[in-house]
Parts: structure tokens; sequence; C-alpha cells
């Protein structure tokens, strides 16, 4: 039996530098140091992410106001692992994910607790805002949902409902109530959910399937605008190559969600549609220029595009 409250889950891989972001922003939090715990998960790091966690100032401060903070290692590598594993061992009867470059607001916890009062609700998505290191070109500002960024859902709350549908339910921030977890997910079978990045391959979308699942068992999925998180953002991920790869896994996830959980097959014909399209943006390459930051623009348009003709992954989209 899980106790009231929450579980702030963040996964890690090679956090050292990062992870105490987080962990700074959780000493800040308005709510009550008993309201909550939280649990770092190691990745499989190879730097010193464990050992930076235990000595972290923040996390002494934490446990000094009576905050339970454990590291709990995972091996297998990925994401969804790592999450499972959290979950795995979450002890109250809420879970939130953060991740090490994610910074909220000192009201999330509160208001994020605040929604779990309607026991409808299964999940919550919050409002993610960017933190750039550096302003981003034209180019990716224009695409910055692909960065895990949805501040612009606005300041109303959204009903996603309780049904079989594909919602915005992203990672980042995310909260979900354990026991709808544990009734509509199959955990124990991980190798049946998306599995995240998959070597160079920047497959997705698992986030996504956790809320349609949930859905399908009953569980309402809200967006809350006041649970406001700052995601920090390297200027690394501005690199063309890097940013391409992220087209071609957002789109191929998407194409696979949809052929796995909504019956859209690509076949002979609609690749050829996608194939003309694809000459049509060729085509439509000088105007595109037009937009500003005109190599990039036009090659995140033809990755988009060319993402579109591959399709789903072979080896996920079936429902397994």
């Amino acid at each position: 039996m899980s106790s009231p409250g929450v579980t702030v889950v963040i996964p890690t891989y090679n956090g050292a530098r990062r992870v105490e972001a987080p962990l700074q922003a959780l000493v800040e939090q308005q709510a009550p140091s008993g309201c909550f715990e939280v649990v770092v998960v190691d990745n499989n790091s190879s730097d010193s992410t464990a050992r930076v966690v235990e000595e972290s100032a923040s996390v002494a401060e934490l446990r000094r106001r009576g905050v339970d903070v454990r590291v709990v290692p995972e091996p297998r590598q990925g994401l969804l692992f790592a999450r499972l594993c959290g979950i795995h061992n979450a002890r109250r009867e809420v879970i939130c994910f953060l991740d090490d470059d994610n910074i909220p607001e000192p009201n999330f916890i509160a208001d994020g607790l605040a929604h779990f009062e309607d026991a409808g609700v299964g999940m919550v998505v919050s409002r993610i805002y960017p933190r750039y290191e550096t302003p981003p070109p034209p180019s990716i500002s224009r695409r910055e949902h692909l960065l895990a960024i949805n501040h612009r859902m606005g300041d109303a709350l959204i009903d996603f409902g309780a049904e079989a549908t594909l919602a915005p339910t992203i990672g980042a921030g995310l909260w979900m109530r354990r026991s709808a977890i544990l009734d509509a997910v199959p955990w124990r079978t991980p190798e049946r959910l998306m599995p995240g990045r998959l070597g160079k391959l920047m497959v997705s979308g698992e986030d996504i399937e956790l809320g349609y699942l949930l859905g399908k068992a009953g569980h309402r999925r809200i967006y809350g605008p006041t649970l406001k998180v700052w995601h920090v953002i390297p200027s690394t991920r501005f690199e063309t190559r890097y940013f391409i790869r992220l087209i071609m896994g957002v789109v191929r996830s998407e194409k696979t969600l949809e052929a796995r959980y909504l019956g859209r097959r690509m076949g002979a014909l609609s690749r050829l549609k996608e194939c003309a399209r694809l000459v049509g943006a060729g085509l439509a390459s000088p105007a595109l220029a037009l937009r500003g930051d005109s190599v990039r623009e036009v090659l995140f348009v033809l990755a988009s595009r060319w993402a579109q003709v591959q399709g789903p992954y072979a080896q996920l989209h079936e429902s397994r």
C-alpha cells in the first residue's frame, strides 16, 4: 500500500553536472516536507552521478527536513527502464518524473498534488518552458516543441479525457497515479512498450504511450498550466545533425504510435503519396529558404518529409 504524497523520480545518465539543479529546486518547494520523497535513478552512469547526489548540499538539506532521498541503480540502459525502476521503488501514491535538466517552480509539488484530490485523475501534464543557454536559431525556435517544450498550450486547464486517444503527455514533469500505472501499463513486460532511444535511433513517444494506456484504462489525463517547469537546453541541441536525427525520430515515433494503436498502416499507396510530398518539398525549397536560417530550414523540412516516407519503425509498430 502506497503512502499519501508524491515520489519525485529523477532518472539520470551521466548527470553529475546536471542533477544538482532539480535537487535544489526541490529544496525550494513550498509544499510540506512530509508530502514528498525523492528517488534518483542512476541509469548505468559511467561518471560519478551517484556520489555527487549523495554528497549534494541540497540532498543534505532535504534529509535534514525529513525528506527521504534515495539513489537506486538501474543497469538496463534507457529512459523507459529508468522510469520503471523509479515506479518500482516509489513509496507514495503519486509519481512525478523530472529529468535531470528540469527545474520546477516552488509551487510545483503543492499544485501537482492538488490535482489528484480528484480520484478520476490518473495523469497530469506540466507546463514546460525553455531555458536556453544561448538563443536558438529561427529554424529551431519554430520547432521548439520537439525539445519537449509545451508552454504555448496556454493558461487554461485542458482535459484530454479518459479514453483511448493519443494526447501530448510529454514526460518532463509528468505526474501519474501509481495505482493507475500498475493497472494500465504492462510494466512486467517492458518489451511490449515503446523503448525510447535505441542506440543512435532517437525513438521517442514512450510518454505519449503511457498517456494512451492510462486513458484507455479509464483514467483522466489533464494539462495543469500552473505546474511550471524550466527545461535547461544546451546549445549542443542546436547542432544540425542532431536536430535532423531528432526530427526523424519524433516523426517516425508518431507514425509508430498511430500504427500500433490507431490502426494507421503504411501501405504502398500511402508511401507513394509521402514520396510525392517529399518531391514537392524539394521543389518548394526556394520558397522555404525565405523563412530565415535558410539552409537548415530546408534540411529540416526535407528530413520531416523523408521520415514520413520511411514511416513507422518496422520492429515496433505492432501492439504487443
